[in-house]
């Protein structure tokens, strides 16, 4: 079985509906050719694991080559422990991921056919909860070919690795911010709060954790705006020796961490241990009863991020996809 990676991250995000091409009424003519279509090495399974904002995304791409229709068709991605899946497209798929027998974590889908010289697409989007972690992602699809025989097609693992950044302070002028985010091949991700309370809101208070937690983590202060509630923060990774950008401010009822690098993977651990550590401040202070009380403010259906937090039960369109939806 030949194997190979999608050729762009384009592809990845091209979405093709899960039943394929609609069946067409084949005559005994056309069924009698299509038993004796060769399909041995026309049924081919690619994959690609790429930075997407402030998430990972797994795209597993099933392409019939073929003359002829597969069916029967199941696949089975296993993913580790440390991440989380936070949505995946086509939406029309419920996120229900289960347990196997190693305890890795499983997501499994049925298609019942894929018309010949068509295929099928699915990306998952995940999130890492841990840090210093490393894993693989796992593809096994079987589907029944044209003369009533399991096939059988193996994903080579993509692996994934999660390493935790180490920050050293750099001083820039405050004039080179713009120039850094002009760079060449810089990469950008957010991360956007909000958080859930019954009483007012303390945004103040917000503002000093978000430069308090930057400060420890060795970032260094280029500049900042008390009023607008806004600072900018400079520092290399000692792992990767790349310059970070950090971003942090509050508007719109929303805590952001906006962080630019020519090195995205840093990017998804920063964002990632940066609200991880935001949640756990938050809630050692009393403002909130839970974790749970605390919304990452991104679009189910697109992953784009709100334009602002919205009051419980209140409904927002999404600005980029323009789909609504309710956050609390």
């Amino acid at each position: 079985m030949a194997k190979k990676r999608i050729i762009n991250e384009s592809k990845i995000h091209g979405l093709v509906i899960l039943k394929g091409a609609p069946v067409k009424e084949k005559s005994e003519e056309s069924t009698y050719s299509f038993e004796r279509v060769d399909q041995e090495n026309k049924i081919k399974l690619n994959y690609e694991l790429v930075p997407f904002g402030a998430s990972y995304t797994y795209g597993a791409l099933l392409v019939n080559e073929s003359l002829a229709p597969i069916t029967e068709i199941k696949a089975r991605i296993k993913f580790p422990e440390f991440l989380t899946l936070s949505r995946i497209s086509p939406t029309t798929i419920s996120i229900a991921p289960q347990l196997d027998e190693s305890g890795a974590k499983q997501i499994n889908l049925e298609i019942d056919e894929l018309s010949e010289t068509s295929k099928n697409q699915i990306n998952l989007y995940f999130k890492p909860l841990l840090l210093n972690k490393k894993g693989e992602i796992h593809t096994n699809v079987t589907y029944v070919n044209n003369k009533d025989f399991i096939r059988v097609l193996d994903s080579d693992p993509a692996e994934i690795n999660i390493v935790e950044p180490e920050i050293e302070g750099k001083i820039i002028p405050s004039s080179k911010i713009a120039e850094f985010l002009k760079t060449k091949g810089i990469k950008k991700a957010i991360k956007s709060l909000g958080i859930a309370t019954k009483g007012k809101e303390d945004m103040d208070l917000y503002f000093d954790h978000i430069k308090q937690l930057l400060g420890l983590h060795k970032f260094q202060l280029i500049t900042k705006d008390d009023n607008k509630k806004i600072a900018w923060f400079f520092g290399m990774d000692l792992n990767t020796k790349e310059d970070i950008l950090v971003i942090g401010q509050i508007v719109s009822n929303k805590i952001e961490f906006l962080a630019a690098s020519q090195h995205h993977p840093v990017l998804i651990s920063l964002l990632t241990i940066l609200s991880n550590e935001f949640k756990k401040r938050i809630l050692s202070i009393g403002k909130i009863k839970s974790i749970d009380n605390i919304y990452e403010l991104e679009c189910k259906y697109c992953g784009g991020v709100f334009d602002r937090f919205p009051k419980k039960g209140e409904s927002i369109e999404c600005k980029n996809c323009n789909r609504a939806q309710t956050i609390w």
